[in-house]
């Protein structure tokens, strides 16, 4: 069961241009578009009249014109235009979703729209802070969203399916020193490693010779948003880099995913991040090889118990608060 109520990440900012932009949102199949005046929109993916989706028309002016008979919808949902009828039926309309466009991602409120609170949209300013260097990638999943949630909250993983990029198999029996509190509906976590081999890419990205210390102290908030400072030092120096995951449902069993990676070194250097855009689309296929697959098993074996281990207690921590939002929304 998705979350209602909740702001989701939907797009990329510069994903939303001319044209209708179709997507679906915890089931919910979206249309969204951009006036020519700038003003973002979110509509259900479907005209009033005969139900042809929305996203195969075309924007006019500050509406969006059905692409099967030429109906027009505003940003709230209504129906504004029949061509060659004067008057236009009261229940010509379609639901409208709040939307609003934050730190380079667009997000949708999933549930009331009288509800939405601008301020409950995270707050991720290392794209625009000039003290960073970023960018942001989308990928789709054939998986449930919580089975990458999952995954970024057992970063022990990192030294098997991120071995020849991130991790090194070095690093498996490390004594990691992992800390994990639930804070209100917030679960926050730190895991510290000494003395290990940094992996190819992050060696590559610090300019590290030898082994390093590397500290990742994550935050995960409701629905689905992840946030990773990712800290790694020698004698000689100390990178950083924030990764942003917010995850969202597309269905029970698939997803959208996105990162954003932002680094506090080398800002000038355009070569550092052509390389590390490519190399992070690696690791995070190296990711969802793997999730992919998990879905394929757990599909075919509906209700499959996992086994806890110790280094699931992120993972135990944010199923619980789960278990409590949904117990409080039913």
């Amino acid at each position: 069961m998705h979350l209602v109520d909740r702001w989701y990440a939907a797009a990329l900012s510069a994903d939303i241009g001319a044209a209708p932009f179709a997507r679906t949102i915890c089931g919910r199949a979206i249309v969204f578009f951009r006036s020519p005046s700038g003003r973002l929109a979110a509509l259900e993916d479907r005209c009033a009249h005969r139900h042809a989706p929305l996203s195969l028309g075309a924007v006019k002016g500050e509406a969006i014109q059905c692409g099967y008979h030429g109906l027009c919808f505003d940003a709230a949902g209504a129906c504004v235009h029949i061509p060659a009828q004067a008057s236009i039926p009261p229940r010509a309309r379609v639901e409208a979703f709040a939307v609003r466009e934050a730190h380079g991602w667009v997000w949708v409120w999933i549930g009331d729209a009288a509800r939405a609170d601008p301020a409950l949209i995270p707050t991720w300013p290392w794209f625009s802070d000039p003290a960073w260097r970023g960018f942001q990638l989308y990928f789709h999943v054939n998986a449930a969203a919580q089975l990458f949630v999952d995954n970024l909250l057992d970063l022990s993983h990192v030294a098997f399916t991120h071995k020849d990029s991130i991790g090194a198999a070095s690093a498996a029996d490390a004594d990691a020193k992992l800390e994990v509190a639930a804070e209100g509906d917030e679960v926050r976590g730190r895991r510290l490693l000494r003395g290990v081999d940094p992996g190819p890419f992050i060696a590559s990205w610090g300019n590290f010779p030898g082994r390093i210390d590397r500290t990742s102290s994550f935050t995960w908030r409701p629905p689905s948003n992840m946030e990773i400072r990712a800290e790694f030092n020698d004698e000689r120096r100390k990178i950083t880099i924030m990764v942003i995951n917010p995850i969202t449902p597309e269905t029970e069993t698939t997803s959208h995913f996105w990162i954003g990676w932002a680094r506090d070194f080398a800002l000038g250097d355009d070569a550092l991040t052509a390389r590390a855009r490519i190399e992070n689309t690696q690791v995070i296929l190296e990711d969802v090889r793997l999730i992919e697959a998990q879905q394929r098993v757990l599909s075919a074996r509906p209700g499959l118990a996992a086994v806890p281990i110790n280094a699931d207690g992120a993972l135990i921590a944010v199923h619980k608060v789960l278990e409590r939002l949904r117990r409080a929304a039913a």
